[in-house]
Parts: structure tokens; sequence; C-alpha cells
């Protein structure tokens, strides 16, 4: 009721991308590599993919929906990650990823649109298919930035791809008659440096620390952590239920990325015996 899902995007990303632009740079010169016109024209279209379309339309389906279901559908991205992975990197579905796969989006069905049922609002079903569409991209996201993660280093490509997303938003923006800052700071400033500085900022810069200190496996479980802290928080602070259906499809989900993840494992073992 303050601010604006597109409004609170571009803040978040904007000024999280600025706070990680200075670690961008100093990895960037340990690395000892320079960006090319084409590295940032790529940047620039992973953040409009992730940014301008993925996080604004997340941002809508929690709107609509909830903070419970956002975060167990959305949480299932690493399931369309490897959907991605085998139409554009031509990695091979095995029988165990095709299993964990099917688990995963039945849990995204069980969650998204059983789960939901439970839910006032006229809107709940378009959130949901809103959050589904924005699981899907960051998918996309996730597999197209890899090449350029492993040239520049995730943490310019996030920095950077913040930055330009967000900007990218600015014509939205105009089109929809809202000035970028034009709300009331005095009624959410805490929960806007909270979501800006500490989630799209300093969380991200942690997190891509720690992926460099441990395996990249370890690091992925994250994703496990976050739908369940966020159904209990949502429950502590928006009293939100959590449903049967809600908590049945965060298993499905949980399941299916664990299954997935064994699957990656253990075709990186036959690849390294090869």
């Amino acid at each position: 009721g303050v601010i604006s899902a597109t409004q609170l995007t571009f803040i978040r990303f904007f000024f999280g991308g600025l706070c990680l632009l200075p670690f961008a740079f100093f990895d960037l010169r340990g690395r000892g590599v320079k960006m090319t016109v084409r590295d940032v024209l790529m940047m620039l279209l992973l953040g409009f993919l992730n940014v301008t379309l993925s996080m604004t339309l997340l941002q809508y389906g929690v709107f609509f929906a909830n903070a419970s279901i956002s975060a167990v559908l959305f949480s299932a991205n690493p399931i369309f990650v490897a959907l991605f992975s085998s139409l554009i990197l031509h990695e091979k579905i095995t029988w165990l990823k095709a299993v964990g796969l099917l688990i995963g989006l039945g849990g995204v069905v069980v969650a998204g649109f059983l789960g939901s049922g439970s839910i006032e609002g006229e809107n709940v079903t378009l959130g949901v298919i809103l959050i589904v569409i924005s699981a899907v991209l960051f998918g996309a996201y996730t597999v197209l930035s890899k090449k350029t993660a492993a040239k520049v280093g995730s943490l310019t490509l996030t920095g950077v791809s913040f930055t330009l997303g967000s900007l990218c938003l600015l014509p939205l923006l105009a089109w929809q008659g809202v000035s970028p800052f034009g709300f009331d700071w005095g009624a959410i400033w805490v929960q806007i440096v909270y979501l800006s500085i500490f989630v799209s900022g300093i969380a991200y810069a942690s997190y891509f620390y720690g992926l460099s200190k441990t395996d990249t496996s370890l690091g992925s479980m994250t994703f496990f952590v976050k739908p369940i802290l966020a159904s209990v928080f949502a429950a502590l602070a928006l009293h939100e239920e959590i449903g049967v259906n809600l908590l049945f499809g965060m298993i499905l989900v949980l399941i299916g990325i664990v299954v997935v993840l064994l699957a990656n494992k253990q075709a990186s073992k036959k690849t390294a015996v090869k």
C-alpha cells in the first residue's frame, strides 16, 4: 500500500547493485580480467531477464498471493535450471534427474494451485502463475549466465547485471506514470534499507564469498532452507497460515531438488572418471 512492485524491484536492485560494484571491481582486478563491450551487453541482457522480468513478476506474484507460497514456488528454480541446462547446454537428463524434475514439478502444482485454495483474494491464481513464470525465467538466467560468470566472476556479473537490469525498469515506471522514488520513505525506510543494502547487496556478496570457500553443491543447499525460513517468518510476522497442501508441496519441491542435485553429482563423477 506504500510502494508499487515495480518501484520496489527498481530500488532494491539499483542500490543493491551499487553496493556490490566496489566488491566486483576488486574481484575483477584480482582475476586480471578486462571486460569487453560484448561482456557488458551480455550482462545487460542477463540483468533484463533477471531483474526487469523475473524479479518484477516475483514481486507482483507476492502481492497477489502470499510470502509462503512465493518462497516455495520460487525455490523450485533449480528444477528449471536442470531443464534449461538440458535444452540450452545439451546436458543429458538421466532417469534420476527426470524423477527429481517430476517430483519437484508435482510439488509446485500441489503448493501453488492446491495450497493457494485457503488464501483469500481475487487474484491468487494470477499470483501463483506469475511466481512460476518468474522461477522459470530465473532458471533461464542462471543457465545463460554460466559462461559470463566463468569469465568475469559471479560477483561482477551480479553487481553489473543488477544495476543495469534495474535501470531497464525506468521506462516501465515512466509508462506506469510512477516516479522511481515517489513514495512515503518515512513509512518503509527500514524495509527498503534491509531489502536493498542487506539482501540484494550484503547477502549476495556473502553468498558468493561463501561459495568461493566451499563446495558448490553444499552452497546450493541454501535453497532448501529458504522456503522453510520464509514460511516461518511469514507465519510469525504476517500471520499467514501454513496449510497441509503447502507443507506437502514444500516437501515435494525439496525432495525434487535433492534428487536433481544427486543426479548432477552422479553425472559429475562419471565425467571425472572418463
